[in-house]
């Protein structure tokens, strides 16, 4: 039972980061279209997850295939982490046994509260299933660069 709560605490935690408007490292493919405007679409890991939209700049496309795979990889990420500082831990005194515990607890409620605030506040954002990345570089022939940025 207890590792079914971490496992969905971890996979909540990851949905949470996706969905976060805080892009620390930011993964992303820059396009360029001859005479036509192109969305910057962002990745994580290896899958697409979301789009600026081109009707606002305050708006973002998310596509939730993109956000639950890579929420999985994530979440396998936590998980491998999770163990090793866990097996870690057991031997050290129990105090930082109970920071790692309170540490995870606040990152569960960021998580928790990106979530809220992106689905409660942010009403021009769209959400479709998967991402049309490939099909939108092939119709408008762009040309696509990877880019990251370590903000």
């Amino acid at each position: 039972m207890k590792t079914i709560f971490k496992l969905i605490g971890f996979f909540v935690t990851s949905i949470g980061f996706f969905w976060s408007h805080l892009d620390l490292i930011r993964i992303y493919f820059s396009c360029k279209a001859k005479d036509d405007v192109f969305p910057e679409y962002f990745a994580a890991f290896p899958f697409i997850y979301k789009s600026q939209s081109l009707a606002t700049s305050m708006a973002n496309e998310y596509y939730l295939l993109g956000i639950i795979l890579n929420s999985i990889i994530t979440t396998t990420l936590f998980l491998f982490i999770d163990s090793i500082l866990s097996n870690f831990l057991k031997s050290k005194v129990s105090i930082l046994s109970k920071i790692y515990l309170v540490f995870k607890l606040i990152i569960l409620s960021f998580s928790l509260f990106n979530i809220y605030i992106s689905y409660t506040f942010i009403r021009d954002d769209n959400f479709r299933f998967k991402s049309d990345f490939r099909e939108q570089v092939k119709e408008f022939k762009a040309d696509c660069k990877l880019k990251i940025k370590v903000l």
